[in-house]
Parts: C-alpha cells; sequence; structure tokens
C-alpha cells in the first residue's frame, strides 16, 4: 500500500497549556457522536480481524513454493513405546537383540545426527549448509560419508573434521532430487527455478565434480527429476539414470518413468518407460536394481487437522496400487509386470480406501515390506495403519509375488519404515520416535523418542568413518 503525503497544515497560533481550548461550532462533532463513531469503527475492526483468522487455515494450506520443515505436534507423541506396535494373537512382546557396531542416521527440522545401537546415544553432525527437503534425503556413501543438500551439495563424515562443499546451488534455483550410485563414485541431482521461471537441469558425473548433462523449459513438463540410478546386477558403470516426472512442484512428487543414457553422444531425449498421464509413479527398486516397484494409480489423502502429521506431508500423493516390472536392456525397457496390490475403484466411502507409503525389499530381494492405512471420512482425519509383507521369488522375467500377509497393527498417528540394521531388523519411526523392528518375531524396540517428525536416512557400520 502506498503512503500519500499531503502539503503541511498552516501554522495556527498556539495557546498557553494552562488554557483550555473552547469548544466553537467549527469544531466538529459532539463527544457522544465520537464515541458513537469509535464504538462503530472498533466493532468494524473486531469483524474484519475475525475473517482474517477462519482465513489463515486456507493460507496456511495453499500450495507454497518454498521448502518448509516438518514439525510434529509433541502432544500427540506417546509417552512410551509399550503400544506402538500390536500383534495379532500375541499379549506380550517378543525382544529383539539388536546388532552391535550399527548407527542410525537421521533428519530433523534443521540437523543430521547418528545414533549409535550400542550405547543408545545420538549425536549432531555438523552441517553447514544444510536445509531440509523432504525430496531430497541426505545418503550415506559407501565409505561412510554423509552427502546431503542445501545451499549446494556437501560430503561430512561420521568421525568428524571439516565438510566438504562438492558443488554449489545457482541463484534463485532448488535442488529437488539426489541419487548416488552403488559403488559411491557418481552422483546425480536435479535442480529447478524456485518462482518456475528458467530452466530444469540435471547434473552428474564423479562425486566431487558433477557437471549439466541436461536441460529443458520449466514450463514444457514433464519436469524431470532424478528416481535413481538404472544397476542392475552384473551391470558396469554408472551412465544410466531413472528419472520421473515432478510436475513442476518442488515437493516430493514423482510420476511416470524415464531412462537418460549419459553414455550416448550426442544425448539423446529421455526414453520413458511410465506414462505419466495418469497418477503412476514409480516407488523404489528392488536390491538386484532390475525389479521396480511402481504404483498404477496415487492420490491425495486428507491431511489430519490434529497435524499429527508432519506438515510437510500435506501435499504428498499416496499409492493406492503397487506392482511389480522387471526392467532390463541397455536401454530399459519394461516387461513382466506383476499386480502385488491392485488399485481399488471409484468407492463411494472414502474410509474403504487403502494407502500404502514407504515400501522397502528385505535385503535379500526375497520379501517386501509396507505400511498400509485408511482415513477417516471426517476432520481430524485420523489415520489407522498395519504393517504388510509380500513375499517375493525368482528372479529375471520369472518372479512370483505371494499374496499380502497382515504383519501388525498399530495405534500411531504417523508412520514410516526405514532403513534396515541386518538381514530381518528394520528401523521405523512412529510418533516422535524411532524404532528397531524384527520380522522373524514381531519384536520390537524403542531406539529414542526425539518428540518431534525424524526421517531415517540410513544405517552404517561403526567400522566406517
Amino acid at each position: 500500500m502506498t503512503q500519500q503525503i499531503s502539503s503541511p497544515p498552516e501554522k495556527t497560533e498556539q495557546l498557553p497549556l494552562s488554557q483550555p481550548v473552547a469548544p466553537t461550532q467549527e469544531a466538529g462533532l459532539s463527544r457522544p457522536v465520537i464515541v458513537i463513531w469509535l464504538v462503530v469503527i472498533g466493532m468494524l475492526l473486531l469483524l474484519f480481524t475475525g475473517q482474517m483468522v477462519r482465513s489463515l487455515p486456507q493460507l496456511i494450506a495453499s500450495p507454497l513454493k518454498t521448502i518448509v520443515p516438518a514439525p510434529h505436534t509433541v502432544g500427540l507423541v506417546p509417552s512410551t513405546g509399550s503400544d506402538v506396535i500390536q500383534i495379532p494373537g500375541h499379549a506380550s512382546k517378543p525382544p529383539v537383540q539388536l546388532p552391535v557396531g550399527r548407527y542410525v542416521v537421521y533428519e530433523m527440522q534443521n540437523t543430521i545426527s547418528i545414533l549409535s545401537t550400542d550405547t543408545e546415544q545420538s549425536r549432531v553432525l555438523t552441517t553447514p549448509g544444510y536445509i531440509y527437503n523432504r525430496s531430497v534425503s541426505p545418503i550415506l556413501t559407501p565409505d561412510g560419508q554423509v552427502l546431503y543438500s542445501g545451499n549446494g551439495l556437501w560430503l561430512t563424515r561420521i568421525s568428524g573434521g571439516t565438510p566438504l562443499q562438492i558443488a554449489t546451488l545457482p541463484d534463485n534455483q532448488v535442488i529437488t532430487s539426489l541419487a548416488l550410485s552403488k559403488d559411491g563414485t557418481t552422483v546425480a541431482w536435479s535442480t529447478q527455478p524456485l518462482d518456475g521461471n528458467g530452466e530444469i537441469t540435471i547434473y552428474a558425473g564423479p562425486l566431487k565434480s558433477s557437471a549439466p548433462v541436461y536441460q529443458h523449459s520449466a514450463t514444457d513438463c514433464p519436469c524431470l527429476r532424478v528416481f535413481s540410478f538404472f544397476q542392475p546386477t552384473g551391470k558396469t558403470g554408472n551412465s544410466t539414470l531413472l528419472l520421473a516426472d515432478d510436475r513442476g512442484d518442488q515437493r516430493p512428487v514423482q510420476y511416470g518413468l524415464w531412462s537418460l543414457d549419459l553414455a550416448h553422444k550426442p544425448l539423446n531425449k529421455p526414453h520413458q518407460l511410465l506414462s505419466s498421464s495418469q497418477t503412476a509413479g514409480p516407488q523404489t527398486l528392488a536390491p538386484d536394481g532390475s525389479t521396480l516397484l511402481y504404483s498404477s494409480y496415487e492420490g491425495f489423502v486428507p491431511s489430519p487437522t490434529d497435524e499429527s502429521a508432519p506438515t510437510d506431508t500435506t501435499s504428498l500423493t499416496y499409492a493406492n496400487s503397487l506392482n511389480l516390472a522387471m526392467l532390463s536392456g541397455s536401454t530399459p525397457t519394461m516387461s513382466a509386470t506383476q499386480v502385488v496390490l491392485p488399485a481399488q475403484d471409484e468407492l463411494s466411502n472414502s474410509e474403504a480406501y487403502h494407502w500404502e507409503t514407504t515400501p522397502t525389499f528385505t535385503p535379500d530381494g526375497h520379501t517386501l515390506l509396507y505400511i498400509q492405512f485408511s482415513s477417516d471420512a471426517y476432520a481430524p482425519y485420523n489415520r489407522h495403519g498395519a504393517l504388510y509383507k509380500v513375499q517375493v521369488s525368482g528372479s529375471g522375467g520369472h518372479v512370483t509375488v505371494g499374496k499380502p500377509q497382515l504383519v501388525v497393527t498399530t495405534p500411531a498417528h504417523f508412520i514410516e519404515l526405514g532403513a534396515w540394521l541386518n538381514q530381518h531388523i528394520i528401523t521405523f519411526y512412529a510418533d516422535g520416535s524411532l524404532y528397531a523392528f524384527d520380522i522373524q518375531n514381531n519384536g520390537y524396540k524403542q531406539l529414542i523418542n526425539t518428540g518431534f517428525y525424524t526421517h531415517i536416512v540410513a544405517v552404517g557400520s561403526q567400522g566406517l568413518h
């Protein structure tokens, strides 16, 4: 709002302070009238203020162009972990024997930390330039460094020392994806303009010297970001990227699937594997690097109004189906698709929809785990979750999947699977705490209570630093 400046008033004769000014006809309104006007103005201000307050939820819920942190309401965090997992048919909790010499890397709003499973003590890492971004999770390198993003790309050692910046971020850009090859030698990442105007850029190359390899206009979608390297067992080299379409959204959304062969010169346009015209998108790759888990349909789920879910999950789409497909060839193609969990047809009751999140394969690739939840149809839109598993057998084009089996249920408001401590113990987050869960006996143990949303990044061995 611009200010209008008028000419200064003419000087008038000033009366001594001891002499009251007598009212005149030109003085304007009488005191009762002035009081009435003040009351009216006050009521109008209250009315407008009320309208503004009622508008705040809509303003807060509107799409954001900047990355926001993810607080989790402390008041909704259970006081103990004694009932976070409920095992059907079991009244007691089986014990969990944690592996020795392991640490869990996790991130919160402003920090990246490690938690020792031996001492159960946590330590904050030195991470200058770090910015929390759900789209770009830090990565643990094979030699025990943490690769993270913010005002560029950085490396910091678990054991300490001076962090190293390995890439800078151009002005008015935000990092939207980050991937590392299995051997830790090659990195790929993407950026897009904060205001939506400019170029989307994909970078790739040696870990400490990546460079732009592909660009396109941010107004000409598909708006590509890096999903993963394509590195099936037996394939050498780190020259093929798998890309997904975020439709111009800086948050963690990805639809469709493309491959980009970095070794082919001049560079060809990305080759499409999965259509993004519908809400289909990749979920994860199995340990063999060639088995793709994807969803043929993703949808939005009402965000709990009591803030029992992290605030940056309000824009997430969740899978309503799960499918397996094989990726093969120097220029990857999809084949041998199998339905793990079919999509649901249009239902009249929204509470009947099931949604899948954080699917992950066991380290041997023979079992798929995922969290499934439903949401109440009315505010506060409470969620009701459970852990399922699916057996996967065979290899290549001869993979067979079993039927989903219920493992445990949970009263947790918000739950996510994390990284594996060993072949059968997986970490998970639930309502302000980190836990370990043994899929062999369904036992679990609380590792740490942070009281806030905590994203599990990776698990490492303490011999690496």
